[in-house]
C-alpha cells in the first residue's frame, strides 16, 4: 500500500507540473494548498482535508474522493469527470465555470456554495445539500438528484434538464428564470418558492407541492402531474396549455389570465380559486369543485373553433 503523501512532498509533486497518477492522499491534510492547475487521476483521496485549496484549472479523473473535505475552497475553471464523491464536503465554497461529468456518490453536502456557471452532465449525485446555495447561469443534464435539499436556496438561470428530482426539497426558495423541462418531481416540494416565469416544460410526477408558490408566467405546457397542489399559488398568466393534472388542487390559486388550453384537470379543485380571464378552450374539467370561485368568469369558449378541431371526416363506403 502506498503510503500517504505529506503536503510538502504534494507541493513538490504540483512544481513539477506533470499529472498526478494514483497517489495515495486518503486521510491526509492539505488544507490551503494551491492546487491550481493540478492534474490528479486515479487518486485517492478519500477522507483528505482540502478545506480553503485553490483548485483553479484543477482537473480530477477518475478519483476517489469520499469523505473528502473541499469546503472554503475557490476555483476558477473547475473538471471533475468520473469521480467518486460519497459524503464529501464543499459547503461555502466559491467556484466560477465547474464542470462535473459522470461523478456519483451520496449526500454531498454544497450549503452555502456560490457557485456561478456550474455544469452537471450524467451524474448520479442523490441527497445532495443545496441549502442556502446560491447557483447561477448553471446547467445540469440528465443527473439523478433525488432527494435533493435547496432549501431557501438562491437558483438564477438554472437549468436542469431531463434530471431526476423526484423527492426533492425547494421550499422557500428563489427559482428566478429557471428551468426544470422533462424532468421527474414525484413529491418533489416546491412550497412558497419564488419562481415567477419557470419552466416545468414535460415535466412530470405524483403528488409535488406548489402550494403557497409565486408562478408567475411559469410554463407547464405538456407536463404530467398526478394529485399536484398548488394551493395558494399565483398561477396568474401561468401557461397550462396541454398539460394533465388529474386531481389537481388550485384551492385559493389565483389563475388570473391562465391559458389552461386542453389542460386536462378531472376532479381538479378550484375551491374559492381566482379564473378570471383564464383560457380553459378544449379544456377537461370533469367532476371539478368550483365552489366559492368564479367559473362564470373565465373566457366564454369559441364553440366553432372547438368543433372545428374535433371534426372527423365521415367514413368512406368501399368503393366497388
Amino acid at each position: 500500500m502506498l503510503e500517504v503523501l505529506s503536503a510538502e512532498r504534494l507541493r513538490a509533486l504540483l512544481a513539477d507540473w506533470q499529472p498526478l497518477r494514483a497517489l495515495n492522499l486518503a486521510g491526509g491534510d492539505y488544507r490551503g494548498v494551491d492546487l491550481s492547475n493540478a492534474r490528479l487521476e486515479q487518486v485517492d483521496a478519500r477522507g483528505a482535508q482540502f478545506n480553503g485549496a485553490m483548485l483553479t484549472q484543477s482537473h480530477w479523473k477518475d478519483c476517489r474522493l469520499d469523505g473528502a473535505d473541499f469546503s472554503e475552497s475557490t476555483a476558477d475553471s473547475l473538471y471533475m469527470n468520473g469521480c467518486s464523491l460519497q459524503g464529501a464536503l464543499f459547503t461555502n465554497v466559491r467556484w466560477n465555470k465547474t464542470s462535473w461529468a459522470q461523478c456519483h456518490g451520496e449526500d454531498l453536502d454544497l450549503s452555502g456554495a456560490q457557485l456561478q456557471a456550474f455544469t452537471l452532465a450524467e451524474c448520479r449525485v442523490p441527497r445532495i445539500r443545496l441549502a442556502a446555495a446560491q447557483l447561477s447561469k448553471s446547467q445540469w443534464n440528465r443527473c439523478d438528484l433525488t432527494g435533493l435539499d435547496a432549501q431557501s436556496a438562491h437558483f438564477a438561470k438554472a437549468r436542469l434538464i431531463d434530471c431526476q428530482l423526484d423527492q426533492a426539497r425547494f421550499g422557500l426558495a428563489s427559482l428566478q428564470q429557471c428551468a426544470f423541462d422533462e424532468s421527474s418531481l414525484s413529491g418533489a416540494d416546491f412550497h412558497a418558492v419564488q419562481a415567477e416565469g419557470a419552466s416545468f416544460y414535460r415535466s412530470k410526477g405524483t403528488a409535488p407541492m406548489f402550494a403557497g408558490a409565486h408562478l408567475k408566467g411559469a410554463l407547464f405546457n405538456a407536463s404530467h402531474f398526478d394529485s399536484v397542489d398548488f394551493s395558494d399559488a399565483v398561477l396568474e398568466m401561468a401557461i397550462l396549455i396541454d398539460a394533465q393534472m388529474p386531481g389537481a388542487r388550485f384551492d385559493r390559486a389565483l389563475l388570473r389570465y391562465a391559458d389552461c388550453t386542453a389542460l386536462l384537470a378531472p376532479r381538479a379543485s378550484f375551491v374559492a380559486a381566482d379564473v378570471t380571464g383564464m383560457n380553459a378552450h378544449a379544456a377537461d374539467f370533469t367532476q371539478a369543485d368550483w365552489q366559492q370561485s368564479n367559473p362564470q368568469a373565465i373566457q366564454p369558449v369559441d364553440t366553432e373553433r372547438l368543433a372545428a378541431e374535433q371534426w372527423q371526416p365521415a367514413s368512406l363506403g368501399k368503393s366497388r
